[in-house]
Protein backbone atom coordinates (compact mmCIF):
# COMPACT_ATOMS: atom_id res chain seq x y z
CA UNK A 1 0.00 0.00 0.00
CA UNK A 2 2.55 2.49 0.81
CA UNK A 3 4.61 1.46 -2.30
CA UNK A 4 1.58 2.09 -4.10
CA UNK A 5 0.88 5.47 -2.48
CA UNK A 6 4.38 6.76 -3.13
CA UNK A 7 4.49 6.16 -6.53
CA UNK A 8 1.36 7.79 -7.14
CA UNK A 9 2.29 11.00 -5.56
CA UNK A 10 5.56 11.26 -7.69
CA UNK A 11 3.51 11.78 -10.56
CA UNK A 12 1.39 14.19 -8.99
CA UNK A 13 1.92 17.66 -8.24
CA UNK A 14 3.31 18.33 -5.18
CA UNK A 15 1.68 20.40 -2.63
CA UNK A 16 4.30 23.14 -1.27
CA UNK A 17 5.16 23.00 2.37
CA UNK A 18 5.68 26.45 4.25
CA UNK A 19 9.24 27.98 4.35
CA UNK A 20 10.87 29.93 6.59
CA UNK A 21 12.55 27.88 8.71
CA UNK A 22 12.33 26.49 12.22
CA UNK A 23 10.94 23.54 13.76
CA UNK A 24 7.05 24.08 13.31
CA UNK A 25 4.19 23.76 15.77
CA UNK A 26 3.06 20.76 17.40
CA UNK A 27 0.34 18.88 19.72
CA UNK A 28 -0.26 20.93 23.19
CA UNK A 29 1.98 20.03 25.71
CA UNK A 30 4.47 18.53 22.69
CA UNK A 31 7.65 20.79 21.27
CA UNK A 32 8.15 19.96 17.52
CA UNK A 33 11.00 17.54 17.72
CA UNK A 34 9.20 15.51 21.11
CA UNK A 35 6.72 15.01 18.43
CA UNK A 36 8.82 14.02 15.88
CA UNK A 37 10.16 11.16 17.91
CA UNK A 38 6.57 10.69 19.27
CA UNK A 39 5.04 10.04 15.60
CA UNK A 40 7.84 7.65 14.35
CA UNK A 41 8.12 5.50 17.60
CA UNK A 42 4.31 5.27 17.02
CA UNK A 43 4.13 4.33 13.54
CA UNK A 44 6.97 2.02 13.68
CA UNK A 45 4.57 -0.27 16.19
CA UNK A 46 2.61 -1.19 13.00
CA UNK A 47 4.21 -3.94 10.86
CA UNK A 48 3.94 -2.00 7.93
CA UNK A 49 6.74 0.52 9.22
CA UNK A 50 10.10 0.11 10.07
CA UNK A 51 11.31 3.70 9.01
CA UNK A 52 14.39 6.26 10.89
CA UNK A 53 13.95 9.49 12.17
CA UNK A 54 16.64 11.36 9.71
CA UNK A 55 15.66 14.80 10.20
CA UNK A 56 13.45 16.38 13.00
CA UNK A 57 14.38 20.28 12.62
CA UNK A 58 14.12 21.04 8.82
CA UNK A 59 13.80 24.41 7.12
CA UNK A 60 10.46 23.52 6.22
CA UNK A 61 8.09 24.03 8.69
CA UNK A 62 6.09 20.99 10.41
CA UNK A 63 8.12 18.25 8.54
CA UNK A 64 10.68 15.65 9.22
CA UNK A 65 12.36 13.56 7.04
CA UNK A 66 12.46 9.78 7.62
CA UNK A 67 14.42 6.70 5.77
CA UNK A 68 12.06 3.86 4.90
CA UNK A 69 13.90 1.06 4.33
CA UNK A 70 11.32 -1.14 2.57
CA UNK A 71 10.70 1.49 -0.35
CA UNK A 72 14.26 2.43 -0.08
CA UNK A 73 13.64 6.21 0.11
CA UNK A 74 14.04 9.21 2.46
CA UNK A 75 10.59 10.89 2.63
CA UNK A 76 9.18 14.59 4.42
CA UNK A 77 6.15 14.04 6.19
CA UNK A 78 4.28 17.00 7.32
CA UNK A 79 3.12 16.12 11.35
CA UNK A 80 2.24 19.47 11.95
CA UNK A 81 -1.44 18.10 12.64
CA UNK A 82 -0.41 14.92 14.51
CA UNK A 83 -2.09 14.33 18.07
CA UNK A 84 -0.74 11.21 19.93
CA UNK A 85 -3.30 11.59 22.18
CA UNK A 86 -5.94 11.27 18.85
CA UNK A 87 -4.35 9.60 16.15
CA UNK A 88 -3.36 6.86 14.88
CA UNK A 89 0.04 7.04 13.28
CA UNK A 90 -0.25 5.00 11.00
CA UNK A 91 -3.57 6.39 9.69
CA UNK A 92 -2.33 9.70 9.89
CA UNK A 93 0.82 9.12 7.39
CA UNK A 94 -1.55 7.88 5.03
CA UNK A 95 -4.45 10.33 5.30
CA UNK A 96 -1.99 12.99 5.20
CA UNK A 97 0.37 12.12 2.56
CA UNK A 98 -1.14 14.21 -0.18
CA UNK A 99 1.53 16.85 1.85
CA UNK A 100 4.33 14.65 2.03
CA UNK A 101 7.18 14.79 -0.43
CA UNK A 102 8.63 10.64 -1.02
CA UNK A 103 11.76 9.48 -2.34
CA UNK A 104 13.83 12.57 -1.85
CA UNK A 105 16.95 12.87 -3.50
CA UNK A 106 20.09 13.01 -1.00
CA UNK A 107 22.89 15.58 -1.28
CA UNK A 108 25.78 14.27 0.78
CA UNK A 109 27.57 16.85 3.42
CA UNK A 110 29.85 19.18 1.18
CA UNK A 111 32.07 22.28 1.10
CA UNK A 112 30.55 25.09 -0.84
CA UNK A 113 32.75 28.24 -2.20
CA UNK A 114 31.30 31.55 -0.44
CA UNK A 115 32.73 34.91 -0.58
CA UNK A 116 32.95 37.77 2.66
CA UNK A 117 33.68 41.10 2.28
CA UNK A 118 36.51 42.79 4.78
CA UNK A 119 40.10 43.65 5.05
CA UNK A 120 42.04 41.82 1.92
CA UNK A 121 45.10 44.46 2.65
CA UNK A 122 46.68 47.39 2.89
CA UNK A 123 47.81 50.43 0.51
CA UNK A 124 50.91 52.44 0.61
CA UNK A 125 49.50 54.87 2.81
CA UNK A 126 48.34 52.15 4.98
CA UNK A 127 44.91 52.83 4.66
CA UNK A 128 42.83 48.75 4.47
CA UNK A 129 41.64 47.65 0.89
CA UNK A 130 38.41 46.31 1.44
CA UNK A 131 37.09 43.66 -1.17
CA UNK A 132 36.22 39.65 -1.22
CA UNK A 133 37.81 36.60 -0.44
CA UNK A 134 36.56 33.22 -0.64
CA UNK A 135 36.32 30.63 1.54
CA UNK A 136 34.96 27.07 1.86
CA UNK A 137 31.63 26.56 4.28
CA UNK A 138 30.17 23.25 5.00
CA UNK A 139 26.62 22.22 3.62
CA UNK A 140 24.74 19.79 5.96
CA UNK A 141 23.40 17.01 4.39
CA UNK A 142 20.05 17.79 2.40
CA UNK A 143 16.89 15.98 1.23
CA UNK A 144 15.45 17.43 -1.95
CA UNK A 145 12.48 16.59 -4.04
CA UNK A 146 12.91 16.52 -7.56
CA UNK A 147 9.64 17.64 -8.66
CA UNK A 148 9.16 20.77 -6.66
CA UNK A 149 12.68 21.52 -5.53
CA UNK A 150 11.85 21.71 -2.39
CA UNK A 151 14.76 21.13 -0.28
CA UNK A 152 14.95 19.80 3.58
CA UNK A 153 17.94 20.34 5.61
CA UNK A 154 18.96 21.32 9.29
CA UNK A 155 17.68 24.57 10.21
CA UNK A 156 19.88 27.64 9.94
CA UNK A 157 22.64 28.82 12.00
CA UNK A 158 21.85 30.12 15.27
CA UNK A 159 22.58 33.31 17.14
CA UNK A 160 25.14 31.54 18.86
CA UNK A 161 26.99 30.09 15.59
CA UNK A 162 26.64 33.25 13.99
CA UNK A 163 28.19 35.30 17.07
CA UNK A 164 31.19 32.58 16.87
CA UNK A 165 31.51 33.14 12.57
CA UNK A 166 31.99 36.95 13.60
CA UNK A 167 34.45 36.33 16.54
CA UNK A 168 36.69 34.08 14.29
CA UNK A 169 36.50 37.09 11.33
CA UNK A 170 37.20 39.55 13.61
CA UNK A 171 40.34 37.15 15.02
CA UNK A 172 41.63 36.99 11.09
CA UNK A 173 41.31 40.78 10.63
CA UNK A 174 43.11 41.47 13.44
CA UNK A 175 46.12 38.94 12.47
CA UNK A 176 46.12 40.54 9.10
CA UNK A 177 46.45 43.98 10.66
CA UNK A 178 49.15 43.31 13.23
CA UNK A 179 51.12 41.54 10.16
CA UNK A 180 51.04 45.20 8.45
CA UNK A 181 51.50 47.21 11.64
CA UNK A 182 54.76 44.84 12.33
CA UNK A 183 56.20 45.15 8.26
CA UNK A 184 55.03 49.28 8.35
CA UNK A 185 55.82 50.60 11.81
CA UNK A 186 58.78 48.03 13.23
CA UNK A 187 56.26 46.24 15.90
CA UNK A 188 56.66 42.99 17.20
CA UNK A 189 54.49 40.59 15.91
CA UNK A 190 52.98 40.42 19.74
CA UNK A 191 53.08 44.20 19.83
CA UNK A 192 51.36 44.68 16.51
CA UNK A 193 47.90 42.26 18.03
CA UNK A 194 47.76 43.71 21.02
CA UNK A 195 47.76 47.27 19.04
CA UNK A 196 45.51 45.83 16.19
CA UNK A 197 42.93 44.43 19.54
CA UNK A 198 43.13 48.34 20.69
CA UNK A 199 42.82 50.17 17.50
CA UNK A 200 39.42 47.85 16.41
CA UNK A 201 38.32 48.54 20.16
CA UNK A 202 38.90 51.93 19.47
CA UNK A 203 36.82 52.00 16.57
CA UNK A 204 34.16 50.33 18.67
CA UNK A 205 33.91 52.76 20.85
CA UNK A 206 33.87 56.07 18.94
CA UNK A 207 30.90 55.03 17.03
CA UNK A 208 28.86 54.54 20.71
CA UNK A 209 30.63 57.66 21.23
CA UNK A 210 33.99 57.72 24.12
CA UNK A 211 34.72 60.34 27.33
CA UNK A 212 37.89 61.53 27.42
CA UNK A 213 38.86 59.43 29.98
CA UNK A 214 38.50 56.44 27.77
CA UNK A 215 40.15 58.11 25.16
CA UNK A 216 43.22 58.79 27.26
CA UNK A 217 43.21 55.34 28.65
CA UNK A 218 43.14 53.82 25.09
CA UNK A 219 45.85 56.45 24.09
CA UNK A 220 47.85 55.68 27.74
CA UNK A 221 47.99 51.34 26.34
CA UNK A 222 48.86 51.94 22.98
CA UNK A 223 51.19 55.30 22.59
CA UNK A 224 52.59 55.54 26.96
CA UNK A 225 50.67 59.25 27.08
CA UNK A 226 47.48 60.19 27.05
CA UNK A 227 45.48 61.87 23.41
CA UNK A 228 45.02 64.80 25.90
CA UNK A 229 49.19 65.32 26.03
CA UNK A 230 49.53 64.26 22.62
CA UNK A 231 47.00 66.93 20.99
CA UNK A 232 49.07 69.50 23.37
CA UNK A 233 51.84 68.64 22.25
CA UNK A 234 51.12 68.37 18.52
CA UNK A 235 49.74 72.22 19.06
CA UNK A 236 53.07 73.36 20.59
CA UNK A 237 55.10 71.80 17.95
CA UNK A 238 52.91 73.60 15.30
CA UNK A 239 53.47 76.67 16.90
CA UNK A 240 57.42 75.90 16.87
CA UNK A 241 58.12 73.90 20.12
CA UNK A 242 58.80 70.69 19.49
CA UNK A 243 60.74 69.79 22.58
CA UNK A 244 57.51 68.24 24.37
CA UNK A 245 56.31 65.97 21.27
CA UNK A 246 60.01 65.06 20.72
CA UNK A 247 59.47 63.70 24.16
CA UNK A 248 56.30 62.15 23.56
CA UNK A 249 57.89 59.94 20.59
CA UNK A 250 60.38 58.86 22.71
CA UNK A 251 57.77 57.86 25.11
CA UNK A 252 55.87 55.84 21.80
CA UNK A 253 59.11 54.43 21.06
CA UNK A 254 59.95 53.08 24.41
CA UNK A 255 55.96 52.02 24.90
CA UNK A 256 56.59 49.66 21.50
CA UNK A 257 59.69 49.01 21.30
CA UNK A 258 60.29 51.07 18.01
CA UNK A 259 62.23 53.84 16.45
CA UNK A 260 60.89 57.80 17.67
CA UNK A 261 60.30 57.82 13.40
CA UNK A 262 58.33 54.62 13.55
CA UNK A 263 56.57 56.13 16.67
CA UNK A 264 55.55 59.04 14.90
CA UNK A 265 54.21 57.28 11.87
CA UNK A 266 51.96 55.01 14.22
CA UNK A 267 50.75 58.61 15.65
CA UNK A 268 50.15 59.54 12.63
CA UNK A 269 48.42 56.69 11.63
CA UNK A 270 46.29 56.14 14.88
CA UNK A 271 45.43 59.51 15.78
CA UNK A 272 46.24 61.97 12.88
CA UNK A 273 49.11 63.64 14.56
Amino acid sequence: MKKLIASSLLTLSLVSCNGGGGNGGGAPGYTHNQLAQKFVQQLNLDSEFSVTLVKQSTLQDDYVVIYDPYTDSYDAINIDLYDPALDNAADYYFSNSGVGYFDLDVIPGHYEVDYSYGIIGYDYDGYAIYGYEPYETWVVTRYRDRNSNVTFEKSAASVKDLAKVAALKEVAEISKSAQFLSSEFGLSLNRGKEVARLAAHWKKASKKGMTNAEQDTFSTELLGFSITDGMSAAKASAEGDSSSLNSLLDAAASKNSITPEHAGKLMSKVFGL
